[in-house]
């Protein structure tokens, strides 16, 4: 075993004792896990999918607008699939999100969210590709739906659930604390003569199906005028008037990046912070009666505006609390929300892996018996700067990939499989 691996060894004991001594479950880490580099000479890369397609492939959006296609022998071409004009005026702003209809090996259909020239908005666009699976993009794209943004917090990720829609992470995008309540507001709301709606949320919606004629609660519909989407009937403000029909969930600051357990549909959503907290929530594919995750009102499990000292967060508001938190101590600043694992690595499966983009600490979330989450840090041996792990992605089989947005590398988890130094279900 080399160094490196037995330095790994004893981070992870270390962690599996204080936990233990605290009652709460250990991450089990396998000794010699590791991050291969898979890939490097991106430009701003910010995520990264598998068209779970049988082809071995990875696509990688870069930030200023190019989608690139990495092959099944781990080489990024040199031609992108795709390149789209976006707007990058903000770090947070241009070729946002990703994600490929799950018959995209028949159907060609995938959907790219970004930021748009020279409008004020963010973008929902499908990609008719007439060869599934050719390395370059040739067919048909259309502007599926349109949102208004303020300048930063725009979210922008997207997943397939197991039910076949389309799940779409939109931030608040307003000033210190969401002073407009947009997080809060399921409507449309007149701020400087721009209806602001569906920010600060988790949209729903059927992508598969058009709308021949939108309904008034259709936000990001012209009522009465066809749309290139449809509300699914089980949304929870389908039939409901003056409440926008695409929500799913609300109450988020910046839901930057979220994923879908691959094993039973659920949600686990990262959203960066703003005070002092990061946070990690879970909400059941089912859904349930209360959506509400505190934003602004709460931050994680503490009060979010000033002046919310006395409140008890998320009892005060009724909000749902989130399943892991750390604050913006040891220079930790911005969660990067991960990926519930379901891979090869026997020892990690069901932990939920995520990082901070500041500190390049890669946090491994288990589950204890008592249903709490805790998490310990693996050491990503990345250096710390602003932007470096932003994002986490599966390949078809599970594997588990990390964008490093400042050094523009891709890179993949590795264990050997007979490393079972820490199995599952200590306590």
């Amino acid at each position: 075993m080399n160094t490196h691996a037995w330095a790994g060894v004893v981070r992870a004991l270390v962690s599996f004792l204080l936990i233990a001594a605290s009652g709460m479950a250990a991450a089990a880490i396998p000794g010699d896990l590791h991050l291969t580099l898979y890939a490097s000479g991106l430009n701003d890369p910010v995520a990264i999918r598998s068209p779970m397609d049988g082809s071995g492939r990875m696509f990688v959006l870069e930030r200023g607008g190019n989608i690139r296609v990495i092959n099944a022998a781990g080489t990024l071409l040199p031609t992108p699939y795709y390149t789209r004009s976006v707007d990058t005026g903000d770090v947070e702003r241009g070729l946002l999100g990703i994600a490929f209809d799950p018959s995209f090996a028949s159907n060609g259909i995938l959907y790219i969210v970004y930021t748009a020239t020279g409008a004020n908005g963010e973008i929902l666009r499908r990609l008719d590709a007439t060869s599934p699976s050719a390395n370059t993009f040739s067919g048909t794209d259309t502007e599926v739906m349109r949102i208004p943004l303020f300048y930063n917090h725009n979210g922008g990720d997207i997943h397939f659930g197991p039910d076949n829609y389309l799940y779409w992470s939109t931030g608040s995008g307003t000033g210190s604390f969401d002073p407009e309540d947009l997080a809060q507001n399921l409507w449309k709301k007149n701020v400087g003569n721009i209806d602001y709606f569906l920010m600060g949320k988790i949209l729903r919606l059927n992508v598969r199906a058009t709308t021949a004629s939108a309904s008034a609660n259709m936000c990001g519909a012209t009522a009465g005028q066809s749309a290139q989407y449809a509300i699914p009937a089980s949304n929870p403000y389908a039939g409901t008037a003056n409440t926008c029909a695409e929500i799913w969930a609300y109450g988020f600051r910046n839901p930057w990046r979220f994923s879908i357990d691959r094993a039973n549909g659920d949600l686990y959503i990262g959203d960066v912070g703003e005070g002092n907290w990061e946070e990690i929530s879970r909400f059941p594919a089912a859904g349930g009666s209360n959506r509400n995750f505190g934003y602004p009102q709460c931050e994680g499990n503490h009060p979010g505006r000033p002046g919310g000292t006395g409140n008890t967060c998320p009892a005060t508001y009724g909000s749902l609390a989130p399943i892991m938190e750390y604050s913006h101590a040891n220079s930790r600043c911005s969660v990067a929300g991960g990926v519930r694992y379901r891979g090869p690595i026997g020892p990690l499966n069901g932990d939920y892996i995520f990082g901070d983009s500041c500190t390049s600490e890669v946090f491994v979330g288990s589950q204890g018996g008592g249903g709490n989450w805790s998490f310990t840090v693996f050491d990503s041996n990345i250096d710390p700067g602003y932007g470096t792990v932003v994002a986490f992605g599966e390949g078809q089989n599970g594997d588990l990939f990390l964008v490093d947005h400042q050094n523009g590398n891709i890179w993949r988890f590795d264990s050997a499989a007979s490393d079972l130094i820490f199995a599952n279900g200590f306590d």
